[in-house]
C-alpha cells in the first residue's frame, strides 16, 4: 500500500517555478513593451526603406537604360562604315552621353557612357578628355573585362596621339594582363611601335616576334618580319 506524501505548508508556500518564471517573462515584456515595440518598428523600417531604395534605383537604371541606348543609336548612325559624321554630329551624340553619364553617374549605363565618350573624343582628336574618360570608366569597371580592353585600348592610342609612349605601353600591357584571351597580336605590334618610337629596340624586336607567333597569315605580317630583319642585324 503506497503511503501518500504530506504537503507541508513550507512546500504550499514555496512559488511554482514554471510560474514564476512565466510571471517573470510577462513582467519583462511589460516593463520592456515599448522598447520592443520602438526596436521592432525600426527594422521595419529598414526592411522598407532598402525596398524602396531598390525599385527607385531599378527605376532609374530603367530611365538610364533609356536615355543610353538613344545616345548610343546616334553614336553608330555616326560612326556607320558607309559614311564619316562631321565633328558637329558627334558633338551632338557627346552630348547624350554626357547627360547620361551626370543624371545616372551610379547606373550601368552612366558607366558604359564613359567609354564611348572616351571613344568619341578619340575621334575627334581630343586627347586629354578621352584619356579622363576612358580612365573614369576603369575605375568604375569592375569586373567587366572585355571592356576594360577596349578602355586600355584607347588609352593607348590616346597616350600615342600625345607621344608619351611610356604610359601608352603600359596601357597595352594592362591588356596581356587580362589574360590569354585578350592577348591579341594587335596588342604586341602597338607595344612594339611605341618601343621603336622610344630607340628601345630589343624590347621593338621582342613585341614584333611575339605579334608574328600569334599572327603569322596577318596583313601585318610583311611589315612585321621587316622590323625583325632590321633589328637583328
Amino acid at each position: 500500500m503506497k503511503v501518500k506524501k504530506k504537503i507541508t505548508k513550507k512546500k504550499l508556500k514555496q512559488p511554482d517555478e514554471f510560474l514564476t518564471l512565466t510571471e517573470k517573462s510577462y513582467l519583462f515584456v511589460d516593463q520592456h513593451l515599448k522598447k520592443i515595440g520602438i526596436g521592432a518598428m525600426i527594422v521595419l523600417v529598414v526592411i522598407l526603406s532598402f525596398f524602396l531604395y531598390r525599385m527607385w534605383d531599378q527605376g532609374k537604371e530603367d530611365e538610364a537604360n533609356q536615355k543610353f541606348a538613344s545616345a548610343l543609336e546616334g553614336y553608330l548612325m555616326a560612326s556607320s562604315p558607309y559614311r564619316e559624321a562631321t565633328p558637329a554630329e558627334y558633338k551632338k551624340v557627346l552630348e547624350g552621353f554626357e547627360e547620361v553619364i551626370k543624371t545616372y553617374p551610379r547606373t550601368s549605363s552612366g558607366r558604359f557612357s564613359l567609354l564611348h565618350k572616351g571613344r568619341i573624343h578619340l575621334r575627334l582628336g581630343e586627347l586629354d578628355e578621352a584619356i579622363n574618360a576612358f580612365d573614369g570608366f576603369l575605375k568604375k569597371a569592375g569586373k567587366e573585362r572585355l571592356y576594360q580592353l577596349f578602355a586600355y585600348e584607347g588609352l593607348g592610342y590616346a597616350y600615342e596621339g600625345k607621344k608619351d609612349y611610356e604610359k601608352a605601353v603600359k596601357a597595352y600591357q594592362e591588356i596581356i594582363k587580362l589574360g590569354t584571351g585578350y592577348d591579341w597580336a594587335g596588342t604586341h605590334l602597338s607595344i612594339a611601335r611605341c618601343y621603336e618610337k622610344m630607340g628601345k629596340t630589343n624590347e621593338a624586336l621582342e613585341n614584333y616576334k611575339a605579334f608574328l607567333k600569334i599572327s603569322p597569315k596577318s596583313l601585318s605580317a610583311n611589315t612585321a618580319l621587316k622590323k625583325v630583319s632590321i633589328f637583328e642585324k
